[in-house]
């Protein structure tokens, strides 16, 4: 369970009610966290602005909610988050280990059944996702029956949910959520199938797709305001728009590939944002980080101008305002032949230096997160070879998340990882801010002088190695 939106418990509880119909509200929250990332955990819905609620000294923790309102709640620690369903008269506990987050979900107490199903249910989703990815990209595997996998695997799923929901009394809410959970990832299986199979960057003929493939589409709530903590939506929404701007795209300019940085494509998605979706919520998350992706890979600063204007014009959320005039106003700051910024690291003694007095020659800044496992390896890995090629540049690692340094020096000691170029954040949130950090695979590659030669490359890129010829 990761993404847009992405993985962690809900460990929410609610106190039983005295009256007939259970629906006093009140709540409790309590449970541990093994090898936690911070000493606090945030909690909140679509209806709330959120509570901390900090952990003892033996990270443990205990809330009371004097009202609750039911329905889907997330609960953030460190940099993982989930959802889960919380109804009047439950009363959930929860024992995690951050090390191993998804599969460490242990639940007791009433209500967790329902809430014990649901992670099983999507770390189950989440394992076929990875089957079907490479399915979808196989030649050994003809269409018909890559297609017909698919609905097996959501009618097994379907009979799951329909035979735990007559052994146990459940909710209406929960009810939707598990059919809906089933439908949204079969719904993304089917959007990004072709692109898989058929390639993300050039038109899709529908003679090559079973008649009335896309019927699905029809069925699509743009405007459910339950969902709107719901990320299994958002994971289908977000592919599903980036397939109807791209063709747009292809229908309106008669091109035959796509550059996913085309500002004509993403202000197209930002146009069919806007005119599909008229539940303002749902409009404004979608219209928020379908802007801050571009603005965070674009090639352009016009091209970033063009859709930041976009943006404008149709978000009517001030908070998400400012947060994308924030990040235009960084990255504006960040382009080639910039400074770049000071930013306080601590390196594997826990001492306390900056960028600008690591990097006196030519240097190769990643980051990292414990999130993104695979990226986190992968990246090291790739460094290694880079570092070979390039001996006359510095390969500098930097983790951001919001690790204790004993984290931190226990994840490098894990993978065997040399301490002398790893570095963190002092101050996490600030520096990413400051650096315009969205994506972990954002590289900055500057020179001598501190000077900014690119500040969003990619070491997974065949064009890194161009960068790196023009400063070695």
């Amino acid at each position: 369970m990761k993404q847009l939106i992405v993985p962690i418990l809900l460990i929410i509880t609610v106190f039983s009610c005295k009256n007939v119909e259970n629906s006093c509200g009140q709540a409790y929250i309590g449970g541990e966290i093994i090898n936690p990332n911070n000493d606090y955990l945030t909690i909140y819905n679509e209806s709330s602005t959120g509570d901390t609620i900090y952990l003892d000294e033996n990270n443990r923790f205990y809330h009371h909610f004097e009202s609750l309102n039911p329905g889907l709640y997330t609960i953030v620690h460190g940099d993982e988050a989930q959802f889960a369903i919380v109804e009047p008269n439950d009363s959930l506990m929860i024992r995690l280990n951050t090390i191993d987050f998804d599969e460490s979900f242990v639940y007791s107490g009433r209500g967790s059944k329902k809430n014990n199903y649901l992670i099983n249910l999507y770390l189950d989703l989440d394992e076929e996702d990875r089957v079907v990815s490479k399915l979808s990209r196989s030649e050994d595997i003809e269409q018909d029956e890559l297609l017909a996998k698919l609905d097996s695997m959501k009618l097994e799923k379907y009979n799951s949910l329909n035979s735990f929901i007559e052994r146990y009394p459940t909710s209406d809410l929960f009810k939707k959520v598990g059919k809906l959970s089933i439908d949204f990832s079969n719904y993304t299986r089917k959007e990004l199938y072709p692109l898989r199979h058929y390639g993300m960057n050039s038109p899709i003929s529908l003679d090559s797709l079973p008649k009335n493939y896309y019927d699905f589409r029809k069925k699509i709530n743009y405007n459910d305001n339950e969902l709107t903590e719901f990320y299994p939506y958002y994971n289908f929404l977000f592919p599903h728009f980036n397939n109807l701007a791209s063709e747009k795209y292809f229908k309106e300019t008669g091109k035959l590939t796509l550059d996913r940085t085309n500002v004509d494509y993403n202000l197209n998605k930002l146009e069919l944002i806007n005119d599909l979706v008229h539940s303002e919520e749902i409009k404004n998350i979608l219209l928020k980080y379908s802007t801050r992706n571009f603005l965070s890979n674009a090639k352009s600063f016009n091209d970033s101008e063009l859709v930041y204007n976009s943006f404008i014009e149709k978000n009517t959320n001030e908070e998400n305002e400012q947060y994308i005039t924030s990040l235009y106003s960084t990255i504006k700051r960040l382009k080639e032949g910039n400074i770049l910024p000071e930013v306080e690291i601590l390196n594997y003694k826990n001492e306390v230096t900056t960028l600008n007095e690591i990097t006196s020659k030519p240097s190769v800044l990643y980051f990292w997160s414990n999130k993104y496992k695979e990226h986190f390896k992968n990246s090291h890995y790739k460094v290694k070879n880079l570092q070979e090629a390039y001996p006359n540049i510095d390969f500098i690692s930097i983790n951001i998340n919001s690790n204790t340094y004993k984290v931190w020096k226990r994840i490098l000691k894990q993978h065997q990882f040399d301490y002398k170029q790893e570095y963190r954040f002092k101050n996490p949130q600030a520096a990413r801010k400051l650096l315009a950090i969205q994506y972990v695979n954002k590289v900055f590659v500057i020179d001598a002088n501190s000077t900014i030669i690119a500040s969003n490359a990619n070491i997974f890129d065949y064009s890194i190695n161009k960068l790196l010829d023009k400063i070695k």
